[in-house]
């Protein structure tokens, strides 16, 4: 398949078809994948468009396992960063495509590993530590919107699109500041205890 034949294919939205071979071609999808078992699934999930992102994320969790598992595999750095461009390149953001659209891309990424650490923090007695890793999270994602925003902006000396992320700037160093407030909170913890 051309390259430009690949970019068509991102512009359509895969069918639940599609994805549901996917997972059969990974030995992950017992269905029969017919129409009716998607309408049915639809029925029971909201919807054709609730149901479709639920299965393109149970597709995602099932790669992303098999990703996970092949990362054990012993690599040198380069050969290991070669692997893992290959997933931003294959996604339309590579090195080669727009680096906004890259940073848009890899923000996505960190906002999606970021939610289930915000949620674990809503719950008190987790404790301070996930609190600071999900305040971490949060001014990650904001600073890569900063990145996002000012990309162009910085190249071409428009001050006015960089003055605007001032308060990005901030929110973000806010969030840094708070996962080190707790950070400290768990040191001061274990240094009460002689740890």
């Amino acid at each position: 398949m051309s390259e430009h034949e690949q970019h068509q294919n991102r512009d359509r939205p895969v069918t639940v078809e599609q994805i549901a071979a996917a997972m059969a071609a990974l030995g992950m999808y017992q269905g029969r994948n017919t129409s009716t078992e998607h309408a049915a699934g639809a029925d029971r999930l909201g919807g054709a468009d609730a149901y479709r992102v639920r299965m393109v994320n149970a597709l995602l969790g099932m790669v992303q396992t098999e990703a996970a598992s092949a990362d054990a595999v012993d690599l040198d750095a380069d050969a290991r960063h070669a692997a893992w461009e290959q997933q931003l390149t294959a996604a339309g953001v590579g090195l080669d495509e727009d680096p906004v659209k890259r940073i848009e891309f890899i923000r996505w990424q960190v906002l999606r590993a970021g939610t289930p650490l915000r949620m674990m923090a809503q719950n008190r007695e987790v404790g301070p530590i996930p609190l600071a890793a999900a305040h971490a999270v949060t001014a990650l994602h904001t600073l890569l919107g900063v990145i996002a925003a000012s990309q162009d902006a910085l190249a071409q000396g428009d001050v006015e699109t960089l003055a605007d992320q001032a308060g990005q700037l901030r929110a973000a160093r806010e969030a840094l500041q708070l996962a080190l407030t707790n950070t400290e909170i768990l040191l001061n913890m274990l240094e009460s205890v002689g740890l």
